[in-house]
């Protein structure tokens, strides 16, 4: 996965209904392979989907290691979580309501819709964008989020 070339899949695909893991497995094989570009990973977004699951960047990304299927390295995830499937759809349900804005942002950064991307004039964008992507490269091989 080249991120560098083409963004990551869009926040709302699913796997193993569990709906941004596609996105982040996306995210998490370019970081493995250097090819993350200008995307952060674990972003803020991905931490926060990860602590809805009780997941931590360490199995995602030994996970992403060990299997190629999306499909199989969900059902993985899901067995590791201490949440049956009524709790799972209820926490994805919560995360797609408390980031709604964010994703309208992602998809218009990601070109999936058309509109202006992140309301920061253009001279603040590149900063605090670094600033971001260091914040995130520390959280990388967390254990614990």
């Amino acid at each position: 996965m080249d991120l560098r070339q083409h963004p990551p899949r869009r926040w709302s695909d699913t796997a193993a209904g569990l709906l941004w893991l596609p996105r982040l497995i996306d995210k998490a094989r370019a970081f493995q392979a250097g090819t993350l570009g200008t995307y952060a990973y674990p972003s803020a977004l991905d931490q926060s989907f990860m602590r809805h699951l009780r997941l931590t960047p360490a199995e995602l990304e030994s996970l992403v290691g060990e299997m190629t299927s999306d499909e199989d390295i969900g059902a993985a995830l899901r067995q590791r979580m201490p949440l049956n499937d009524e709790e799972i759809r209820a926490r994805c349900a919560a995360f797609e309501k408390k980031y709604r804005w964010a994703f309208a942002v992602l998809d218009r950064d990601d070109g999936y819709i058309r509109g202006v991307g992140y309301p920061l004039p253009q001279f603040l964008q590149r900063p605090l964008w670094r600033w971001y992507q260091r914040w995130s490269a520390q959280k990388a091989h967390a254990t614990s989020i």
